[in-house]
């Protein structure tokens, strides 16, 4: 049963997720795909309505056995609906974050009340790691509201009473998440057990429902090796090896693309991750975490249950030795909620005077991120030497330098609902000079879709293309074609003088010292673009060449 009472607050839920829905639709088009990720998941998706294999993913013509099968499943639908564009490939992100807020508000409004429900939805779709998230064509935010489907099920359960189907829909939306996302999709499998361990003395019957949870389990891994033993069928063996070998063994014990370390170097490694990922909500997280274990937040179930689920994520992931912020996703929702209960609980004066203190010392994280990110924002431009950038970063800068000055202060003033308002209006007033300022500029300066577009207005689709000291996957996805890419200064010099007209893209740097070596080569300018390779922070002037000039 719920905590109180309320009124039916659907009609607004319902409004506020028609609203997020429509402003991350928006926001999915005002760029085109990032490397390195994006670009990876949509080619593979392409590469998939291209040869009728829905079993098995590829990218550049070789076994992808990054993730499962899932993601692509979904956005090979929307490009089937909507055609090959960044809107489609980011389309059941976007829709995924939108129906992950709704879900926050059934667990919020279960466990605390509709206001803080209402309040968690924006809290959620507001927070800077999410707007990243669900703007992004990968996995994690269709993932996400898959596994917080489970635990809004769990939720219920949890408060009402347990019933068969509760297990069977819980395994088979973890079963969905893990075709998403691997053993993400069962991340909430260690929350549900350690609630129920300890909720199990005043409100529920542990045995009976740890086995309702174990055999959510087995139906999860049912569901996922349904598809994961005919894909390993397909590739002889190759994709469960790669996949449980590489990429779910590897990456827990040893450090993947130097994302991870030595244990006890990086075990605060996702406290600057919440800090700056939850901004600027995470202003309000210690006075909820002092209040939440001080019995002043819900019942005992709901402490029980949001203790569980950020502890434990962020310990099971801290264990893991690859580490990448978006890894701990699947708390923000947790995070959500409780900022919203503490501010709902404020405004009912249900907090002590140390919860209050707490509170006033969010300051002490809110405030610097605020300063660094301003600052930074503004200092920008003029580090990365791009005129156009100077007005809009400024803009950004200053609105989120003001947001930081106000809202600290109205917090230190012991005025949390002033400053709740605030940070919400600040960041719908900041992404206004960002998306229409800042993301045009940069839109200016990526190359890879200027070069991709340069070579196929002048060359026919089948021909070949390979790139030198170059190998950003957005260019296989805006070229739409497989690329070879080469070793060494003999295999360009081999690549440029063959018979078959062909396409070299190489950074000029890289083509003046092989010109040096080998002098003048068969190889005709199709287009030279100057700009940022924001995937290794530098800039760069990129080249396509159209191959054996002189023989044709």
């Amino acid at each position: 049963m719920e905590t109180r009472q309320t009124q039916n607050n659907w009609p607004i839920a319902l409004l506020v997720f028609l609203t997020i829905s429509a402003t991350y639709l928006f926001m999915i088009t005002k760029t085109t795909l990032w490397d390195r990720d994006e670009p990876r998941f949509a080619r593979a998706t392409v590469e998939m309505l291209e040869t009728g294999d829905y079993l098995v993913p590829t990218f550049n013509g070789q076994l992808w056995a990054d993730k499962p099968v899932g993601v692509y499943w979904l956005m090979s639908l929307s490009i089937k609906l909507f055609g090959n564009t960044e809107f489609s490939c980011r389309f059941f992100s976007a829709l995924g974050t939108a129906i992950s807020c709704l879900l926050t508000f059934l667990i919020g409004k279960r466990l605390f009340g509709a206001k803080e429900g209402l309040w968690a939805m924006v809290i959620l779709a507001s927070s800077t790691m999410m707007l990243a998230v669900g703007t992004m064509a990968t996995a994690d935010g269709s993932t996400l509201p898959l596994i917080l489907a489970a635990m809004t099920v769990f939720t219920y359960a949890m408060t009402s009473k347990w019933h068969h189907h509760h297990a069977i829909l819980i395994g088979i939306l973890m079963g969905l998440g893990m075709l998403a996302k691997g053993p993400i999709g069962l991340l909430p499998l260690p929350v549900m057990l350690i609630t129920l361990w300890f909720t199990r003395k005043d409100y529920l019957d542990f045995t009976k429902q740890s086995l309702a949870i174990f055999e959510a389990l087995g139906i999860a891994i049912i569901i996922f090796l349904g598809w994961a033993i005919q894909a390993n069928r397909a590739t002889d063996g190759q994709f469960l090896s790669t996949f449980i070998g590489r990429h779910v063994i590897t990456r827990m014990f040893h450090p993947m693309e130097h994302h991870g370390g030595n244990f006890l170097l990086y075990l605060p490694y996702y406290l600057p991750v919440i800090i700056g990922g939850f901004f600027p909500w995470i202003i309000f997280l210690p006075g909820a975490f002092s209040a939440l274990i001080g019995n002043r937040l819900g019942t005992k179930p709901s402490k029980n249950l949001l203790l569980s689920w950020t502890i434990s994520i962020v310990v099971i992931m801290t264990l893991a030795a690859t580490k990448l912020p978006h890894y701990i996703i699947f708390i923000w929702p947790a995070l959500a909620l409780l900022s919203a209960a503490v501010i709902v609980a404020f405004q009912n004066r249900l907090l002590s005077d140390s919860d209050v203190k707490w509170l006033r010392r969010g300051n002490w994280f809110f405030v610097p991120v605020g300063l660094v990110v301003g600052s930074g924002l503004i200092a920008a431009p003029f580090f990365l030497k791009i005129s156009a950038l100077v007005i809009p970063a400024i803009i950004c800068g200053i609105v989120l330098l003001l947001i930081t000055f106000l809202a600290a202060n109205y917090l230190y003033r012991n005025r949390v609902i002033a400053a709740a308002k605030l940070v919400f209006v600040g960041m719908v007033a900041f992404h206004i000079p960002y998306i229409f300022g800042v993301l045009p500029v940069i839109e200016s300066i990526k190359v890879t879709p200027a070069i991709a577009g340069a070579i196929n207005k002048a060359t026919p689709f089948n021909t070949p293309v390979a790139t030198y000291k170059f190998g950003e996957p957005s260019l296989n996805y805006y070229l739409g074609r497989n690329l070879r890419e080469l070793s060494d200064q003999k295999e360009v010099v081999a690549w440029i003088q063959q018979k078959e007209p062909a396409v070299l893209v190489i950074p000029n740097s890289e083509y003046e010292k092989i010109k040096q070596h080998y002098g003048n080569l068969p190889a005709k300018l199709i287009l030279s673009k100057k700009g940022l390779n924001y995937s290794k922070g530098k800039t760069i002037e990129l080249l396509a060449l159209s191959c054996n000039q002189e023989k044709r």
